[in-house]
């Protein structure tokens, strides 16, 4: 992981104009690691827009001089040393300079003025409304968060595992969810993103409009309406595919549906809607159709009983939450 003193002396030479190939990739990528990482970054270049006029008409100072007197002053070591600078450049160094000596204490500012707040969803779902009044459906083991400010200076939610989000329109106001390596941004509308830990993600656009977005930020972003479907695979560039899972929001709506389907995905809509386990001993049942309609709040237990008569199968429970699919 890249250090704080690195990043600063990165953001420095970018804006002396003096940054290296390998050095703008490194800025680059750690600028795409989080979003805090990018709020810090503009902070930085902001700091450095409200001092550029100020140096501008200013005489050339003697930049060794002053940076190993305020060293000195300082009793530390000079927190950029920059070579090879063209002399009309020194104005640039200067500013770059002040952001630095103020990094420190800008960046405790804002980690005080930040303050995290998280809801998390355990082993039973939760439904929260944000400060905007944007409603968040949490599937078990998920998780938001968002900072201080929420609603009022921005709306980024990041989220860990999978959730429904109910977003209140404010176009003045982008709503953002960053979920893994993805971002999903929106100004009113309804979707679902699917971000477990190692998985695959995948955005279910329910209605209205989002844009979806990996490491290479909005710019490369897939623009998705309602009824469509997205996937970001680990160190590749988001997809649409064609989602035809009737039980995508199964969680949600406390509905399954099974309309000719093989009896591996039936088995694994179950897995992941009752949070069980099925080992099949005879590969030959699993591509075996089956077809379930009309089944609201399910229950396990009946689920599998109806299973078992429907496919003349016989589905025996020998652990918690560990099933076993024979003849």
């Amino acid at each position: 992981m890249i250090n704080n003193d690195h990043i600063d002396a990165l953001i420095a030479r970018e804006i002396a104009g003096d940054i290296s190939t390998t050095e703008q990739s490194q800025l680059q990528a750690w600028l795409q690691e989080d979003v805090a990482n990018r709020q810090y970054y503009t902070a930085m270049k902001q700091t450095w827009d409200l001092t550029a006029d100020a140096f501008n008409d200013a005489p050339e100072p003697d930049l060794e001089m002053n940076w190993q007197r305020f060293s000195q002053t300082m009793d530390a070591p000079a927190p950029l040393k920059v070579v090879n600078i063209k002399r009309n450049n020194w104005w640039k160094l200067a500013a770059a300079a002040m952001i630095i000596v103020t990094a420190a204490g800008l960046a405790f500012i804002l980690a005080n003025q930040r303050g995290t707040t998280t809801i998390t969803a355990d082993a039973g779902k939760k439904e929260v409304t944000l400060p905007d009044g944007s409603k968040v459906f949490l599937n078990r083991n998920s998780q938001i968060s968002y900072d201080k400010g929420f609603a009022s200076s921005n709306r980024l939610v990041k989220l860990e595992g999978e959730a429904f989000f109910d977003v209140t329109p404010d176009a003045a106001n982008p709503f953002i969810v960053t979920a893994g390596a993805s971002q999903t941004q929106v100004l009113g509308t309804t979707f679902v993103i699917k971000a477990y830990e190692h998985k695959t993600i995948q955005l279910n656009v329910v209605t209205g409009k989002v844009a979806f977005s990996g490491k290479q930020g909005p710019k490369d972003a897939l623009v998705l309406t309602a009824g469509h479907t997205a996937i970001l695979q680990p160190d590749k560039e988001p997809k649409q595919i064609q989602n035809s899972d009737p039980n995508f929001m199964a969680w949600k709506e406390n509905r399954l549906i099974f309309d000719n389907v093989p009896l591996f995905q039936t088995l694994n809509t179950l897995e992941e809607y009752f949070d069980v386990k099925f080992i099949v001993t005879d590969p030959s049942l699993l591509n075996i159709k089956y077809s379930l309609t009309g089944n609201d709040d399910p229950s396990l237990p009946r689920v599998l009983e109806v299973l078992s008569e429907t496919m003349h199968i016989t589905i025996k429970e020998e652990s918690k939450g560990v099933y076993r699919v024979s003849r």
